[in-house]
């Protein structure tokens, strides 16, 4: 059984009510729970305290006269009114229908069925009412919050409607945007500017989006033809928002991506006895990891490998900083590992935020066709002619974390034709699938394998390719960087490889 409708009657007539409760029992005789109050005060009072869903209202009262009866109601409840009145007068009922009274009744001329179904009526159109103008509201508050615009204009691109909290190039209330035109407001430079193009495209029936400048300030705009109900086009409608601060910082990125392009080694170092290539893959346009090759004492030269946690601008910024640091350290160094003992100092009393790296360094000596490295909690691994495989690790951590920490040098270990070394980020390794399996250092070493006989640089593209195709996609989530170098001739005999000490 269907909850019954509270009706809310404000009439001082006793036979009126009673008119009323016998013509809806006639109409439906279970569907309203009507209650009855004499004076414009009770029932005021009544709405303070209970829910109704109407109220039927008479506009003679001992307490209130004419529509300031219907006023005074409409400041305590929202609450859908049907005025019932034995005044004919049809300015009266039109002014109340105006100030939004959903009905106005005649007392005694309408049967119980109609009575039933204007009741019914009137309680749905004010829930349909009510729910459109918050949906309105809701709409407005948004719109005027929008830092953005939102706009339609007709035919000769003159604005007919704005909506947004304006631009900042033109900090305009959107009722002095209206009737001006759209090159006018946007200040754009010639016939063939952006945004006339997009709105000249527009009228022809094309959507089309586009950046363009007005003052100083950078916008994204999108412009649609506007159409009426049977499909023709009467204007447009479209939207900019600024997107100043956003085209700023890609700006930034790109030099500093031009930037870390510049430091990044030009080329492969001639070395005696010793092929070498490296490449960075980054993630977006800057990248955490970076490579390079630094000419050393007597004649060695020194490849380095640091991957800074995270990728992009800040940590390419870092990643400059520790190569910085590290150059000025092998100045001062007589070998990698004193190196990064400087380096390291120099970044922890940097004074920033904990920056750290983890770094691979080698020296290669084309005299004794060997290598010597020291790491900061980067491996390497020699992959010899023969298959087998050396992980090349010192146990220390990454430089920028302890002041004091001592970083080992390796003894000096023969490079034999055709033995290559591996110096990779860990993008390459932790490269995954949708399985969420990684590409893992057998992969790296099957693919090392199979190039073994090209160059360094193409041996470094095809794990590039690998680890991508293995993830599916062209562009990794991670930066990946690699160096290869390539023993190309035989080395002489070590004093180490007859008694396994270091020289």
């Amino acid at each position: 059984m269907s909850k019954k409708l509270r009706v809310l009657l404000i009439e001082d007539n006793l036979n009126d009510v009673d008119l009323v409760r016998q013509t809806l029992r006639d109409g439906a005789p279970n569907d309203f729970d009507v209650i009855s109050v004499p004076r414009l005060e009770e029932g005021l009072q009544l709405l303070r305290e209970q829910h109704f869903d109407i109220a039927l209202l008479d506009l003679t009262l001992p307490d209130s006269f004419g529509l300031e009866t219907y006023h005074r109601l409409r400041t305590v409840a929202d609450v859908p009114v049907v005025v019932l009145s034995g005044n004919t007068n049809d300015e009266v009922a039109l002014e109340a229908l105006e100030l939004g009274a959903q009905d106005y009744l005649v007392k005694g001329t309408v049967s119980g069925d109609l009575l039933v179904r204007m009741l019914r009526y009137s309680i749905t159109r004010h829930r349909l009412m009510s729910e459109l103008q918050e949906s309105e509201q809701r709409f407005r508050v948004l719109s005027e919050q929008l830092p953005a615009l939102l706009w339609t204009t007709d035919c000769q691109m003159r604005f007919t409607s704005s909506r947004g909290r304006g631009l900042p190039s033109r900090p305009l209330a959107p009722d002095q945007i209206v009737g001006q035109s759209v090159k006018d407001f946007f200040a754009t430079k010639g016939p063939k500017a952006p945004l006339i193009a997009l709105h000249e495209k527009a009228l022809a029936g094309e959507s089309q989006s586009a950046p363009f400048d007005s003052e100083g300030h950078w916008y994204h705009a999108h412009v649609e033809p506007l159409k009426n109900a049977v499909g023709g086009i009467i204007g447009t409608i479209g939207v900019a928002v600024d997107i100043t601060s956003e085209h700023k910082l890609r700006r930034d990125v790109e030099a500093a991506h031009r930037i870390q392009q510049h430091l990044l080694p030009s080329g492969e170092p001639l070395i005696r006895g010793f092929e070498v290539a490296g490449r960075c893959y980054p993630a977006e346009h800057c990248s955490g990891d970076f490579f390079d090759y630094i000419p050393m004492s007597r004649g060695r030269f020194a490849v380095v490998l640091a991957d800074v946690s995270g990728h992009g601008f800040g940590p390419s910024i870092l990643a400059a900083t520790i190569r910085s640091y590290l150059r000025t350290a092998a100045v001062l160094g007589n070998q990698v590992h004193e190196m990064l003992a400087l380096g390291n100092r120099l970044l922890v009393n940097d004074g920033d935020a904990n920056p750290f790296a983890s770094v691979f360094t080698v020296s290669l000596d084309s005299t004794s066709r060997s290598i010597q490295f020291s790491s900061a909690g980067h491996p390497a691994y020699l992959v010899r002619k023969n298959g087998d495989v050396e992980k090349l690790e010192t146990p220390c951590v990454p430089i920028g974390v302890r002041e004091d920490e001592v970083f080992p040098l390796s003894r000096p270990i023969g490079l034999e034709r055709g033995d290559i070394l591996l110096i990779a980020s860990d993008g390459v390794f932790e490269t995954r699938r949708a399985d969420k399996e990684f590409f893992g250092l057998d992969r790296a070493v099957a693919v090392i394998n199979k190039y073994r006989s090209h160059s360094p640089a193409e041996v470094v593209e095809r794990i590039y390719q690998a680890a991508c195709e293995f993830a599916g996609t062209t562009q990794l989530d991670d930066d990946l960087t690699v160096v290869i170098v390539k023993g190309v001739t035989r080395r002489r005999p070590l004093l180490s490889d007859s008694d396994g000490t270091s020289s």
